[in-house]
């Protein structure tokens, strides 16, 4: 079973992310700012990381760069999930190394396809 941790600071979307990854088979854990997905991350690198980018403290494009200079989460997939939809926005977390760039509202079965997607992709670089 893949572990993901969502990183989503509106309480209700995040809740409603767990419920969904979870009823696909994943286990989830989750984190309202980059400082409580660093420590879980501390805690246990999880298979796929699904990040909103407008989040308090540290922004998601900051926490993907943090992610990326790390060697023990360079290679985990970053899927962005964000209300941002400017081209700008989307250039700057793929140059940053995000697997996929989502844009909220995402429908289930698109999210669920990334994240298998992105899955696909981390265990085909390890081979």
């Amino acid at each position: 079973m893949a572990s993901i941790l969502i990183i989503e600071d509106d309480p209700s979307l995040r809740d409603t992310l767990r419920i969904h990854l979870s009823s696909a088979g994943y286990s989830v854990r989750v984190a309202a700012d980059a400082t409580e997905a660093i420590r879980a991350i501390l805690a246990g690198v999880p298979d796929l990381i699904l990040s909103d980018i407008s989040l308090p403290y540290m922004d998601g494009f900051e926490l993907l760069e943090v992610l990326r200079r790390d060697e023990s989460t360079r290679s985990v997939p970053v899927i962005l999930l964000t209300g941002l939809v400017d081209d700008d926005s989307y250039v700057r977390g793929i140059k940053l190394g995000a697997t996929a760039y989502l844009t909220k509202p995402v429908l289930r079965d698109e999210l669920l396809r990334t994240i298998a997607a992105g899955l696909r992709s981390a265990a085909k670089k390890t081979e």
